[in-house]
């Protein structure tokens, strides 16, 4: 599955919306301190939260208890360049 969200898309994100009890199957950003910002749909599984790149290429991020990512926001919307 090709991802929604393509390279060179502009992407707005509020950054108030960081409530991750309200954003299950949302796309959102997070940051980690070592891998940087991350666009990716927020999944709440059985009491475990994730991060799943639309892209089956790459595997889940299980978020741990010790929080090394942070939700930025919630994606609004992305538009891009019209070919």
């Amino acid at each position: 599955m090709n991802p929604s969200i393509m390279d060179g898309d502009i992407v707005a994100v509020d950054s108030a919306q960081t409530d991750s009890s309200k954003l299950s199957s949302k796309i959102i950003v997070a940051w980690h301190r070592e891998h940087g910002l991350s666009l990716a749909r927020f999944r709440r599984v059985d009491g475990m939260e994730m991060l799943e790149s639309e892209n089956r290429d790459y595997e889940p991020i299980l978020l741990s208890k010790e929080r090394s990512w942070r939700i930025v926001g919630r994606v609004l919307w992305w538009i891009r360049q019209a070919p």
